[in-house]
């Protein structure tokens, strides 16, 4: 379902009969990734809005750790079929809107990292612009872009890749600074690959800075939005997720890494119950009092992990008080039950991947 909204967003420019749903979709996916995040995230894909050069973005998403389990490095972004490498332009839009696609197409934030790199440097062949072997191309899982690619003007005169170089200080024609000045003795090659709004390839070098994307294997999908309780499984339910779980102590280290990664470090200067500490799952009591359910209608039996005692309340009494029908968890772990439509009580949320 989250990727079937995902090609609509793509598609969204251009349909002329939407539905009433698909259109509600949308705007429910749009607000989900929307504010202030630096990273965001679908279910496959986590895309970082920072400016860096890709041998950066090759190391930050080696340690990307969410979902990759402790013995497997993440790595850059692979897209090998055309519904992932819609998804990411879809992000790349979120992340950086544009207005005017022909100002500034070969600008930073134009185009994001992906994983594709040339594994046989040009240095020692005679290259000329258009001479292409997919061979010679690999993702990070060792397949080569022999059954998907999107090479910009791929197949005309002036097709990608183009294999250029340049001597060691060499700047790019018309663009200055550090960024777009050769720092490799004795040269640079384009041996890289990055992908625009349109969803097109290209082949760069490593020393220029745009966003970059790793593949996500996590469960969650966080918005910093703040929100209700209620408003936030409004949210979730209209990207065709619903909030999230968090079932057993490994799932608890998963939730608190990602909220660091996508809502950022916490600030000494927060208080307990600062919204920022928080975050909404879909743990409820709601039909039932006492009785803490998923969404999906399973028992949350989440006793055994900490949940936030009140003095002199032990956890039976306490989560059988009524009103409080909302489950939270805190940046350090501990569950607390809430009151999930008090308009005060907002918070970022947490939705579910599908399957996981």
């Amino acid at each position: 379902m989250f990727r079937q909204i995902i090609l609509l967003l793509v598609v969204a420019g251009s349909a002329t009969a939407l539905s009433d749903l698909a259109q509600s979709q949308i705007k429910g996916l749009q607000k989900l990734l929307k504010g202030e995040q630096t990273a965001i995230a679908t279910c496959t894909i986590v895309f970082f809005k920072e400016l860096v050069d890709y041998n950066v973005a090759d190391e930050h998403c080696k340690n990307f750790e969410i979902g990759t389990g402790r013995a497997e490095k993440g790595n850059l972004v692979t897209v090998n079929n055309d519904e992932k490498n819609q998804e990411l332009q879809v992000l790349l839009d979120l992340a950086y809107p544009v207005a005017d696609p022909e100002v500034d197409k070969w600008g930073s934030t134009r185009w994001v990292w992906a994983g594709l790199r040339k594994t046989k440097n040009t240095k020692d062949t005679k290259v000329k612009r258009g001479d292409y072997t997919p061979l010679e191309w690999e993702w990070a899982d060792g397949t080569n872009p022999t059954e998907f690619q999107q090479w910009l003007n791929f197949g005309e005169k002036k097709a990608q890749p183009d294999q250029d170089n340049m001597k060691k200080g060499s700047k790019i024609k018309g663009l200055s600074g550090g960024a777009n000045t050769c720092n490799e003795d004795p040269r640079c090659f384009q041996n890289q690959m990055r992908i625009n709004h349109e969803g097109k390839w290209d082949d760069t070098f490593k020393f220029r800075k745009h966003p970059y994307a790793c593949d996500y294997r996590g469960k969650y999908i966080l918005s910093s939005e703040p929100s209700t309780w209620k408003d936030a499984e409004s949210a979730c339910e209209a990207a065709g997720l619903h909030l999230a779980m968090v079932r057993n102590p490994a799932e608890v280290e998963e939730i608190k890494t990602a909220m660091v990664y996508f809502l950022g470090d916490a600030d000494d200067s927060w208080g307990t119950w600062d919204a920022n500490n928080w975050i909404w799952l879909g743990g409820n009591d709601v039909k039932e009092e006492g009785v803490w359910r998923w969404q999906n209608g399973d028992l949350a039996d989440t006793w055994d992990m900490p949940w936030r005692k009140k003095a002199g309340k032990d956890n039976a009494k306490y989560l059988s008080d009524g009103g409080q029908n909302a489950m939270a968890i805190s940046r350090w772990g501990e569950f607390d039950d809430s009151f999930q439509d008090q308009m005060e009580r907002k918070r970022p949320f947490a939705c579910q991947c599908p399957d996981s």
